[in-house]
């Protein structure tokens, strides 16, 4: 689920963007740890609650958090767990390239291969309409989530359990097509609730049981579960859409395929590197077909292939995703370079300031200046 029409790695790319060490504001620092405290602690003003930072790369080791796990409770750590949202999309896709080298899943095979006759029928194109087509966001379903009346009936009834065909029933009922199969590039979680109906169908596994066993278990991100179709492994940050606390919404509005991960900024470094250092795919083709960006998406002006965004800042070109709770995975490969983390933030105005963050992150990363106020700070 992405902030209702903007990602946050989209915004990047216009603008042209293993182990842990938590160092205290007060703690001695390289000038490269200094400048990433100076971050997180400088991003947490109203409305944001806190924040959490996780840099990898060679000779480079930081793992930071700054603000409170719960307003008005005790401090945020960076082993505190946090709503993943669209930053899913990633591994979903990456399971269905798993079945692909399986050959148990065909990217280029329509969805009628794998779903009910019953429910392609309903779907405008939906004979036409591919797996790839859903995974880089070119088959021009409506997306559920854009609908004013679906959200605020989600924010009315938080409580309520939600099954993916009522998403893509909602989808149905009251959207249009953006265009046909191939005819543009429109971000969807109406496609990647019907990837996720794919995976488990192709795969004969519940997609929780295939995250775990293809992506969770090897790469050893044991903090990191399905949210409702699999038990808490640990504390999880309060997050915030505005004044709300939506830690007890329940989470299916926003965890099949699309969403729905619970990860730590540790977990989701790893699973980075992995991706990029050939842990997941066992041939590298596959994370070539992975990085393909349509010129569709280009066109759009966000460059996207299969579950990925590719974003480029201070000169050097990464791929990565957002997600709408906050949170956020970019990696360099050129320099080997995770960075990882959330805000817990939701409201559009902390957006903004994240997009900033995630950039100034990178930046000092990359040992390259970051702009004031940080340089006053460190």
């Amino acid at each position: 689920m992405r902030h209702r029409g903007q990602m946050i790695i989209g915004v990047l790319a216009a603008t042209a963007l293993a182990g842990t060490l938590t160092v205290p504001a007060h703690a001695q620092a390289r000038p490269v740890d200094q400048r990433f405290r100076c971050l997180l602690d400088g991003v947490v003003t109203p409305p944001i609650p806190g924040a959490i930072l996780t840099v990898t790369g060679p000779a480079l080791t930081f793992d930071g958090a700054a603000g409170s796990y719960v307003l008005g409770g005790r401090a945020l750590r960076t082993t505190d767990a946090f709503r993943t949202a669209s930053v899913t999309k990633t591994m979903t896709a990456a399971v269905a390239l798993r079945l692909a080298e399986r050959g148990d899943l065909r990217l280029d095979a329509p969805i009628g291969r794998y779903l009910d006759a019953k429910l392609v029928a309903r779907i405008p194109y939906g004979s036409r309409i591919t797996v790839r087509q859903l995974l880089n966001h070119t088959a021009g379903l409506y997306d559920y989530v854009e609908n004013d009346e679906w959200f605020q009936y989600v924010l009315d009834h938080p409580y309520k359990m939600w099954k993916p065909r009522e998403l893509v029933d909602w989808a149905l009922r009251k959207g249009k097509p953006y265009f046909a199969p191939t005819q543009g590039y429109h971000y969807s979680d109406t496609g990647y609730v019907l990837a996720g109906l794919v995976i488990e169908k192709a795969a004969r596994e519940p997609l929780h049981r295939l995250y775990r066993s293809m992506l969770l278990r090897p790469l050893k991100m044991d903090r990191t579960y399905l949210e409702w179709w699999e038990k808490p492994r640990g504390p999880r940050a309060h997050n915030y859409l505005g004044d709300r606390d939506t830690y007890d919404y329940n989470p299916t509005f926003d965890t099949f395929g699309g969403g729905g991960l619970v990860s730590t900024g540790t977990d989701l470094n790893r699973f980075m590197r992995g991706l990029f250092e050939g842990k997941v795919f066992k041939r590298p083709s596959t994370l070539r077909t992975m990085l393909q960006i349509t010129p569709q998406s280009i066109k759009a002006g966000g460059p996207y292939g299969l579950g990925i965004s590719r974003v480029s800042v201070g000169g050097e070109t990464g791929y990565g995703h957002s997600g709408f709770f906050g949170a956020f995975q970019v990696y360099i490969p050129k320099k080997r370079l995770a960075v990882t983390g959330t805000f817990t933030q939701a409201q559009m105005v902390a957006k903004e300031k994240e997009n900033q963050f995630i950039e100034n992150a990178l930046l000092a990363a990359l040992r390259k200046a970051t702009p004031a106020p940080c340089d006053r700070r460190s």
